[in-house]
């Protein structure tokens, strides 16, 4: 009879205990000390309060983990401040260098940058700086060639997309960051703002938004835009950026009405999950972060709040049965 390596191809792994979640997810192992075949298995994710941050606001950017965020900006009067968290508490660090409230960020509480936004209503208080967070201070750095507000930030402080945004009107330019300046570079197909960002310089999504509060869903794959699954449920305004990337995403929040509507995606299909514990729109999200691990913070519910959720996705090794 054949053997496991001659049909599959490789000998199973075999090791005396069980694989953590990162390393055992998809994977199958032999635990030689209980003699079991083991995997990870995943079990429904659900949201959990977290910390408050110090100033409650909405309309403000984010960057970071679940575990490891910052927070900048916000309103509805246009704010500077910055929050760090640690998983648990929120600290009070330097301020913006510009106060201004539908901004966009990404990167880590370490590394990031705060995009865009507005300092007051109408066009000419649209902006286009943009500032770098070194971990103690912010400095701004190459400006955008098109400010905006009202538009999702995706990547890194050294490599990130500027998409889409409210000049207004709606606008599809998108703008590349090599770290020191921004480029122009393929639009996207349709234009939108108070959308979602998730996933890389050179592999990236863009999700709902309006006009018209729309389920369009765009892929970037470095080169080009184009049209791939469509959310579920059409909406706008919720936690600027999501969390994941393109074959492991999440969004949710947004509205209208108010939602706490949170929504998977597998690089094919969105999938509904379960919902924020508190409806909330215009809210920070954990752009660094996952589909498995994941923040929500501050936004409106109405009124403007504080709160901030957790999303976690519970995973245990389990024992896999062979007929």
């Amino acid at each position: 009879m054949p053997d496991y390596k001659a049909i599959k191809g490789k000998t199973i792994l075999n090791i005396a205990s069980d694989l953590d979640n990162a390393e055992g997810e998809g994977e199958i192992w032999f635990n030689t000390t209980s003699s079991d075949f083991k995997t990870i298995v995943k079990a429904a994710g659900a949201w959990s309060t977290g910390g408050n941050i110090n100033t409650a606001r909405t309309q403000l950017g984010g960057a970071g983990t679940q575990t490891a965020g910052i927070v900048f900006g916000g309103g509805p009067h246009p704010k500077a401040i910055a929050e760090t968290y640690d998983g648990s508490s929120w600290t009070e660090v330097a301020d913006l260098g510009t106060a201004r409230y539908y901004l966009t960020g990404c990167g880590t509480n370490a590394a990031a940058i705060a995009v865009g936004g507005q300092t007051g209503p109408g066009t000419p208080n649209k902006r286009d700086e943009n500032e770098l967070w070194d971990g103690s201070t912010w400095t701004e750095v190459g400006d955008l060639n098109t400010g905006r507000s009202h538009s999702a930030t995706i990547g890194t402080s050294t490599a990130a997309l500027e998409t889409g945004g409210s000049t207004p009107p709606s606008i599809d330019s998108v703008e590349s960051w090599n770290g020191t300046s921004w480029t122009e570079i393929a639009d996207l197909n349709a234009d939108r703002n108070e959308h979602w960002g998730i996933g890389t310089q050179t592999a990236a999504a863009v999700i709902g938004g309006q006009p018209g509060v729309v389920t369009l869903n765009e892929i970037w794959n470095g080169t080009s835009w184009t049209e791939a699954g469509d959310i579920n449920t059409g909406r706008k305004g919720g936690a600027k950026g999501g969390s994941g990337i393109t074959t492991a995403g999440l969004i949710y929040a947004g509205g209208p009405p108010i939602s706490g509507k949170t929504e998977s995606y597998d690089g094919t299909t969105w999938t509904e999950l379960a919902d924020l514990g508190t409806s909330r729109y215009d809210a920070a999200a954990s752009p660094a972060g996952t589909n498995v691990t994941a923040l929500c913070v501050a936004g409106t519910t109405p009124p403007v709040v504080a709160t901030s959720e957790k999303w976690t996705v519970a995973a245990s090794a389990e024992t896999v049965a062979f007929d």
